[in-house]
């Protein structure tokens, strides 16, 4: 009879191991092909950002030729084709993944040359730390104030100590004599540091000559942290951001804003400056027929400038002489900068969808990279489709 009950205890203890291990191993089974297949997609997003990053796409300066047909890019890559040093990347071939750019590349047209058939991915290109900013220009007495912020990208802790180089460029005009050249100048501020709580302040009195008034301003804000410098544009005037700035090899291109409706008139460039170093440079004088006119043929210009992919200066700026419209009290010389977005406290570039609003499981990575001598981060997003 005891052998009897020890075959069925045993029975019973046999049949709930095995239930237990139907139930346990599919569950474990699941849990170990979700491990592989994130291991499998950060794999294939770590080979996608260096074929971006550290590869030159063909043609090697697909970036830079003018007029661009994206169809002849046979291989994409972003990386700088003249360039020993790695992540460094090819201001034309970012500027190419910009929609308002003159000639750009699709999203679609990259995913297809990095051969991401089930996959999707969006770039994002952002400064290696957030500068917050606020410029106030009292056109009455020529007083410049700005106010800026340093924090970290990662938890918006404050930066001390990080140094602060302030150009202020400025443009006035003739009171009397609409007709006279507009005067376009600047002025250094003393070198200065954030404070612990990540912030400084500047201000400066323009010496403006007698018969002209102060009419815009702009502060070139050049910001260094632990070596790392990155270059703000504060400004606030947003005339500036109907037109955009883009270079590819030796051209030069002014051009509206696709998604702006400006006022009608002409736009007539008055000349060209070229920032680095806290020096301004002027590498062209405007003429009557450098002009810009919305919908009337002149919806871009373009000149070549030998020598200015050597150059390759961080910032350009353009002053443009704008109408204001009827009543606004005719034109005012208007300062534009390019070639990127150095208003933006902290994005400068973003290609591809949205990838906050994907559901599927999506892997991140991050690498430091370098652009016309300024360091960024580019972070990539990859999904399975």
């Amino acid at each position: 009879m005891n052998a009897v009950y020890d075959h069925i205890i045993a029975i019973i203890v046999v049949g709930a191991i095995f239930v237990g291990t139907v139930v346990v191993m599919p569950t474990m089974s699941l849990i170990n092909l979700q491990a592989v297949d994130e291991q499998q997609l950060r794999n294939t997003a770590l080979n996608v950002f260096n074929a971006m990053l550290l590869g030159t796409g063909y043609p090697s300066d697909w970036g830079s030729t003018f007029p661009f047909d994206q169809n002849n890019v046979e291989t994409f890559g972003l990386a700088y084709s003249e360039e020993c040093s790695m992540y460094v990347l090819d201001t034309d071939k970012v500027q190419r993944l910009d929609e308002d750019s003159p000639g750009y590349i699709t999203y679609e047209k990259a995913r297809e040359r990095l051969e991401l058939k089930n996959y999707g991915f969006s770039l994002t290109i952002f400064r290696p730390f957030i500068v917050d900013w606020d410029l106030q220009v009292d056109k009455t007495t020529n007083y410049v104030w700005f106010a800026v912020n340093v924090t970290r990208n990662q938890d918006g802790r404050p930066i001390p100590n990080a140094e602060v180089v302030s150009t202020i460029i400025y443009s006035a005009k003739n009171e009397t004599d609409e007709e006279a050249e507009p005067l376009v100048g600047m002025t250094t501020l003393k070198n200065s540091f954030t404070n612990a709580l990540g912030r400084c302040e500047g201000n400066e009195t323009i010496e403006i000559p007698e018969g002209l008034k102060l009419v815009r301003a702009v502060a070139v804000l050049r910001v260094t942290v632990a070596g790392m410098p990155t270059i703000v544009v504060a400004e606030e005037d947003e005339t500036m951001h109907v037109m955009k700035i883009n270079t590819f090899g030796d051209n030069m291109i002014l051009s509206f804003r696709n998604e702006s409706v400006p006022t009608s008139g002409a736009r007539w460039i008055l000349n060209i400056m070229a920032y680095s170093h806290e020096t301004l440079t002027t590498i062209y004088e405007g003429t009557p027929d450098d002009k810009l006119t919305w919908g009337y043929g002149y919806y871009q210009w373009y000149k070549t400038f030998p020598g200015l992919s050597v150059i390759n200066p961080p910032l350009l700026l353009f002053t443009v002489s704008v109408p204001l419209g009827k009543g606004g009290g005719g034109r005012v010389p208007v300062i534009v900068v390019g070639p990127f977005s150095f208003w933006d406290s902290s994005k400068v570039s973003s290609f591809g969808p949205d990838s906050e609003q994907v559901s599927n499981v999506a892997v991140k990575l991050r690498r430091f990279v370098v652009i016309s001598g300024m360091t960024y981060i580019a972070e990539l997003t990859l999904w399975k489709e």
